[in-house]
Formats: structure tokens, sequence, C-alpha cells
């Protein structure tokens, strides 16, 4: 299926690698912003994501659900060939790929490095609006993105924290034991033994 042509701009957000977007999304003249993110977070995020939706139905713990991330055992995965995709496209034409840490790190720098590759120029006014905007106790009480009403018609679980936990990076280090966190490095160095991509700050 090829991308239909349209003059107007608009945004699609997904999580699909690109061998299941249009064959022709990089030649369309579209612009991608890919992000990745540490995969320590990664998963941390998805074990509380799969036991907050009610139609996941998980209801176990961190070390039975790290058996099912590294064996690709769960939606969203494989998580090492969808980073690695995107990856390998980042001298792509019309293409940004960023980090989520980075982001994190500076968000004004990366609201501005966004604005220039869509050809937006934006004043330190409008930075600094975006920036209070995403800012996490902000984005939390969003209802374009907190699925407010997945809870409300009982799809989520009514949990504290809600669909939108805290947007941290480094939250790994206090879900994590001694032993499992060493598992995970292993898998990791094994997955990025034959790639040049390297995460900035990998154990903060």
């Amino acid at each position: 299926m090829d991308l239909p042509l349209r003059k107007d701009r608009r945004i699609i957000k997904t999580h699909l690698p690109f061998t299941l977007l249009p064959q022709n999304l990089f030649k369309s003249g579209c612009k991608i912003i890919y992000v990745v993110r540490n995969p320590k977070d990664v998963i941390i995020s998805f074990y509380y994501l799969n036991k907050l939706f009610r139609t996941q139905g998980y209801d176990g713990d961190l070390s039975k659900y790290w058996n099912y991330f590294k064996q690709n055992l769960q939606p969203w995965t494989p998580y090492w060939e969808h980073v690695k995709e995107g990856w390998d496209r980042r001298f792509e034409k019309n293409f940004l790929f960023l980090f989520y840490e980075d982001m994190n790190k500076d968000s004004k720098a990366a609201i501005k490095k966004i604005s220039s590759f869509l050809d937006k120029t934006l004043t330190d006014q409008q930075v600094h609006m975006l920036y209070e905007h995403l800012r996490i106790t902000n984005f939390k009480n969003n209802p374009s993105v907190n699925n407010q009403l997945l809870s409300e018609l009982g799809i989520t679980k009514k949990v504290k924290d809600g669909f939108i936990r805290n947007g941290n990076s480094g939250n790994w280090k206090k879900e994590f034991s001694k032993e499992l966190n060493e598992e995970i490095d292993m898998w990791i160095e094994e997955n990025l033994r034959k790639t040049d991509l390297r995460f900035p700050n990998l154990d903060q």
C-alpha cells in the first residue's frame, strides 16, 4: 500500500516499524521523526502499560514480564529490530533520529531542533510556551494524550499514576534487582555487538 499524497500538513503517530508502514514512505516527501528510548526504561514502560490495560490481561511481576519481552512475546516487539531499522535510516532525507534521553535532558534544545527540521521558526517565547505545555505535570493532565476516556470506559484500570506515569529517564533503577540488571546488560551488549548504535547515559 502506498501513502496517498496530500498538499496540507498532517501528523501521524505510530509505534509500527518501517517494515509495516507504506513502502513509499521515504519517497513521499513527508518528514519522519523517529524517537528511540533506552531499552531498560522501555521494559519498565511496557511492563506498566501491559498491567494498565485490561485488554492485555497481564498481572504478573517484572521478572516474568522480562522473559516475555526478551522473547518478543508481547505487543510492540521485537524491540531491537525496530530500533535498528530506525538507526540504519538515520541519514535518509527528511529523517530525524532522536534519543528520548537527550530530549529529556534539554527539552528546549529538542524543541528548537525539531522546529528547524520542520522548517518552522519559533521565537524564544514560543519555545518556552511549548516547553511548559510539554512538561510532564501538564502533559499528564492533557486529555488529548492521557487516555482518560479509556479509563472511564473501563478499558484501563484506575491506578494512581494513570496512563502517563512520570516520563523520566532512569526509572528502571528503582525497579531492577541487581541480578535482573546484569542479565539485561548482557542482553543489550549482545544486541549492540553488530551495530554502532550507542545509547546516551545507558546506566544513568
